[in-house]
């Protein structure tokens, strides 16, 4: 069986290859799209934990200091104690003349301290700035935001929110005259995990709850991308599917004088099986290697879980298998008599 099945493929081992190399291009997809949904989903979380693992005092109804307008009253600040207080805006900055977004968030002196740096270091002067690596600034270099010139003095990795959108990092001080003309503006107030609050109209979010927040805007841009995973896989599945019925097809006759010679029908549509198999298993290796090379400069975040190495092979063998069905059942209705009729 496994000689046949060898033979086979040789023979036809140009259809093989472009199938494998089509299906190929369709799994670097699969990985692609599976790494852009994990890097949505953990984006939140890894930017939420690098600000601050305390937990978020916001005005009451607010559903989070990112995604809603809402602030604290100074009379509220005061009373939270102020661990560190945090101000945030979607600003524009200029770099190099182009305009792009991102999210400003201003931090008190204590919640700097807390922040990861990759380089560089913390403001301690008007108008400085920590940015994370995505906007493709180095420290010394300058961008504008709401008409101000900054520095940067410091780059963080992982500090991303809403599908890539750099965070800026400055002085509450500096966040409230650029975005906010000096206003007293505040959206949270970090304080101690697990504080309960008796502060009239505000209430306390985790830091979980926060990120949790931060996937709603997100929401249908996951389920999007599901649904084109899943037009991926019957992609997939019709491109194995085609090629092991029409080889089916081109050896019925073969099949049929195996099984007049004491073949078995199982055998025979196990060598399919193994031909269905040996593509995927194939392409899901070139997808493999292909979306390594292809996720660094893909335009988002590609965060490729390790568990898709191997789960992505299992489920591609079921489609294979699934796919090969029709060609199987195919070999089983093959009458062995048809090997001693005319030419086919």
């Amino acid at each position: 069986m496994w000689l046949l099945t060898m033979l086979d493929m040789r023979y036809r081992a140009i259809r093989f290859v472009v199938v494998t190399l089509g299906t190929a291009l369709v799994f670097t997809l699969l990985f692609l799209m599976t790494g852009l949904i994990e890097q949505f989903n953990q984006e939140p979380f890894l930017t939420v934990e690098q600000i601050s693992t305390d937990d978020w005092a916001v005005p009451e109804g607010s559903s989070g200091p990112f995604t809603s307008s809402q602030v604290l009253r100074v009379d509220q600040v005061a009373a939270l104690g102020a661990r560190g207080s945090v101000v945030v805006a979607r600003g524009t900055t200029v770099i190099g003349g182009m305009a792009s977004e991102g999210i400003v968030v201003g931090l008190g002196e204590q919640t700097f301290a807390d922040l990861p740096l990759d380089a560089g270091r913390f403001p301690d002067a008007e108008l400085e700035a920590v940015v994370d690596e995505t906007t493709g600034l180095e420290v010394g270099d300058q961008f504008q935001l709401g008409g101000s010139s900054f520095s940067v003095v410091g780059l963080t990795t992982d500090t991303t929110l809403l599908a890539g959108q750099p965070a800026i990092f400055i002085r509450i001080f500096d966040a409230r005259t650029v975005m906010f003309e000096g206003s007293p503006v505040t959206m949270a107030v970090l304080v101690e995990p697990g504080t309960t609050t008796d502060v009239a109209g505000a209430v306390v979010l985790t830091a979980d709850d926060v990120a949790e927040d931060l996937l709603g805007p997100l929401e249908s841009a996951v389920s999007s991308i599901d649904l084109i995973r899943i037009l991926l896989w019957v992609v997939a599945a019709i491109i194995i599917g085609a090629v092991v019925y029409l080889s089916a097809l081109e050896r019925q006759r073969d099949f049929a004088v195996l099984l007049a010679v004491g073949g078995r029908s199982r055998q025979l549509a196990t060598s399919l099986a193994i031909q269905a198999v040996f593509v995927a298993l194939l392409a899901v290796g070139t997808a493999a290697v292909l979306q390594a090379v292809v996720a660094p400069v893909f335009p988002l975040k590609v965060r490729v879980p390790a568990a898709s190495l191997w789960q992505l092979p299992a489920v591609a063998v079921v489609v294979a298998m699934l796919a090969a069905s029709a060609a199987m059942r195919r070999v089983r209705r093959t009458d062995p008599a048809a090997a001693f009729g005319g030419p086919a």
